[in-house]
């Protein structure tokens, strides 16, 4: 019987540490949840700041090249965080291109460090370490030569978030530590081959996560049809012959329905008492109504939060009204049904594809409501640049926030009727997650882990949990919001003669025909959905499983 009681987590970026995309949600959820199965669980990373600065208790220090690496504790919800601070680990810029190799390469000197010292400092030897992302994979064979001198070895699991195809070379390795004539056992295929570090960057191409997937136990991604089926997902990236090694942990979300309501309705309660009146229960069409003709208008001073001032400075220039200059924005005049939409803007989360499905919606759909809530990165100025003109030629329909708006954020989730997610590839997608766990049918192109988490209402019926949607299809998706939007409308107001004219697919105008309520059911729906298949408990039972299996292919 396989038998896990420690496990170590190898990652770049985790909250509450440093958070700057979805990565840094993944390993303290995961391990958080493995410490309530009885796991003890540490995540090991770089601080990203000076000594101290992360609110971590110093328990020692050691030198690596003539540089002082000082090692921290900080425990958060039973996670034990060991944290690296010191030499280019007090950058503070998480991925910065001038430092992030050096990053790597003393992260998996510091870990080997911490493999070989462990008992020194309270930690105890891991039966599984968890690398995440290409960042990791240094690590990874870092371990492998340091097991050498320990002699044993924990089970290797790497785990691919998002795939890059980050090249690195046999120089990188060299300068961890990790000799290119070090000559160590691979699994590949159904059998173990003995290779050198230069053959086995060889038999990668020189791509980490190929790297990463041949020298570990067993390899994961976020989702099975990324692994499987996306044209530029893993295995067809990376190579079927670690098709044999290859696993999925899904994401999750510790967002509760229940939870997200009375946390909103908290902090707007002077607000909604003010704009319906006193309630036990305020319904969702009223939430709806107060978030566009009142809290959107309202934020307080602060919001939107920027992350980069710099960039926000030059995407300002270009507001108009509906805009004010700090970033908040106009309120609505009147209600309408209403679609949200989240991310970065990139080109990958297809903002591009709504602005251009917008004008074909409102030409059919004229009172609906479109709330970006987007966060700005360098490269994706086009897109911001896009969003502004889009709300200044349609100033009764669209709003943009540029930035981080705690105050609005959890509101528009538990206000919208639809959320649209057009990825142009999406390894898995928390955003699908956080919408339908607050009640929203999702509008999702067919990739990644979108496929899996939203179920097509044309083919489940009332069990589906939104609309799959041709990815790089700006008219499919046109046709799939105003329908989400009508079908959504028709159900809440009963209005049947006006909206299902609107709806194009037959199969959701006969079904609203049928059943009233079925607006309703398939909220229902896409909640129940998260919260039986994706929440972290799950995710932690599927890394469990990964887990054994990988331990059970080593003693096999």
């Amino acid at each position: 019987m396989v038998d896990i009681k420690n496990v170590w987590m190898l990652t770049f970026e985790s909250k509450p540490i440093v958070k700057v995309g979805g990565l840094g949600e993944v390993p303290p959820n995961l391990a958080s949840s493995l410490v309530k199965k009885g796991i003890n669980t540490y995540i090991i990373m770089p601080s990203h700041a000076p000594e101290g600065a992360r609110g971590e208790e110093k328990i020692t220090s050691f030198e690596l090249d003539g540089t002082e690496i000082s090692v921290g504790k900080r425990i958060w919800n039973g996670v034990t965080f060991i944290l690296f601070s010191g030499g280019v680990f007090n950058d503070e810029r998480v991925y910065s291109e001038e430092t992030m190799m050096d990053k790597v390469v003393l992260l998996a000197k510091s870990l080997g460090w911490i493999l070989q010292n462990h008992n020194k400092i309270g930690i105890k030897f891991p039966d599984v370490i968890h690398f995440h992302d290409w960042h990791s994979v240094v690590s990874l064979l870092k371990v492998k030569h340091a097991c050498i001198d320990i002699q044993r070895c924990p089970e290797l699991v790497y785990h691919i978030h998002l795939l890059i195809k980050k090249r690195i070379n046999i120089t990188l390795l060299e300068k961890a530590g990790i000799p290119r004539d070090f000559k160590h056992e691979i699994r590949y295929g159904k059998r173990e081959i003995t290779v050198n570090v230069e053959k086995a960057l060889e038999m990668a191409g020189n791509i980490a996560e190929r790297l990463g997937a041949l020298e570990s136990d067993i390899f994961v991604t976020v989702s099975r049809t990324y692994l499987r089926e996306d044209k530029d997902g893993v295995l067809n990236s990376l190579g079927w012959d670690l098709e044999e090694k290859g696993g999925v942990i899904y994401n999750g979300t510790d967002w509760r329905y229940s939870q997200i309501y009375n946390e909103v309705v908290k902090v707007h309660k002077e607000g909604l008492v003010k704009f319906i009146g006193e309630k036990e229960r305020y319904e969702r069409d009223e939430l709806r109504k107060y978030f566009l003709q009142r809290a959107l208008g309202s934020m307080p001073k602060g919001e939107p939060r920027q992350l980069d001032l710099r960039l926000f400075e030059k995407i300002k220039e270009k507001f108009t009204p509906p805009f004010l200059n700090d970033g908040r924005v106009e309120s609505f005049d009147n209600d309408g049904p209403l679609a949200i939409t989240t991310g970065r803007l990139s080109r990958q989360k297809g903002i591009d594809l709504i602005v251009e499905a917008i004008p074909k919606v409102l030409k059919e759909l004229g009172s609906a409501k479109f709330v970006f809530l987007v966060l700005p990165v360098w490269g994706g100025e086009e897109y911001a640049d896009m969003l502004i003109d889009l709300s200044r030629r349609y100033p009764y329909n669209v709003r943009v926030i540029f930035g981080i708006a705690p105050s609005t954020y959890r509101l528009a989730h538990i206000s919208s009727d639809t959320f649209i997610a057009p990825s142009r590839w999406e390894p898995f997608g928390i955003m699908a997650l956080e919408a339908m766990v607050t009640g929203n049918p999702v509008i999702a192109s067919a990739v990644g882990g979108l496929k899996e988490i939203v179920l097509d209402i044309r083919e489940y019926g009332l069990k589906g949990t939104g609309l799959h949607v041709n990815p790089g299809d700006p008219y499919d998706l046109a046709d799939a919001i105003r329908d989400m939007l009508a079908f959504m409308e028709g159900s809440r107001t009963g209005d049947i003669d006006r909206y299902t004219p609107k709806i194009g697919c037959e199969k959701l105008r006969n079904m609203l025909e049928e059943t009233l309520d079925a607006g309703d059911i398939v909220r229902k729906s896409a909640i129940d959905r998260v919260e039986t298949h994706f929440t972290w408990d799950s995710a932690a039972e599927m890394a469990l499983a990964v887990y054994k299996r990988g331990i059970e292919f080593r003693t096999s």
